[in-house]
């Protein structure tokens, strides 16, 4: 791996910011639903039906593969072959792969709600949103040994 010029390092530093803030958000988001369902515990239980349930962890499902893959196709090489559009394609692919994850939150918040809101219920959403976000932080590979180096901020 070459260093990266200054122009990536600061596209990689922003982006790395800009995730991490998402991260709190989902943090938070977490503490918050779970606040919430706490607060749920204490009413009678209501039952929705099975297929809902499912619908839901498909729902869920659906989130993971739709973060991955924005992830993949947006911060393709291919993608940000272009050296002045690089980084901006860069912060857009992260950022919209850890957004995509939030999703999961208020759906874990509803499935939660209208299933048992325990633990083990919920947790696959808190866990998958946090997994998700996780892996929307960049790495340095990522901006390494393209052709022609991102043009300074003051040139693009």
């Amino acid at each position: 791996m070459t260093p990266l010029e200054p122009a990536a390092v600061a596209c990689l530093e922003r982006t790395r910011s800009a995730v991490l803030n998402v991260l709190v958000g989902v943090g938070l988001a977490i503490a918050l639903s779970g606040f919430l369902l706490r607060q749920r515990d204490r009413w009678p239980a209501v039952r929705v039906a099975e297929p809902v349930r499912r619908g839901m962890l498909g729902a869920l499902l659906a989130i993971v593969v739709t973060s991955y893959g924005v992830r993949r196709v947006l911060g393709s090489r291919t993608a940000l072959r272009e050296p002045a559009s690089r980084c901006a394609r860069f912060h857009r692919a992260h950022m919209l792969s850890a957004l995509v994850a939030t999703v999961a939150i208020p759906l874990g918040l509803a499935y939660g709600w209208v299933s048992r809101p325990v633990l083990n219920e919920v947790a696959p959403f808190w866990v998958a949103a946090l997994a998700l976000g996780f892996l929307a932080l960049p790495r340095a590979s990522e901006l390494d040994d393209f052709d022609a180096p991102i043009p300074p901020a003051n040139e693009a």
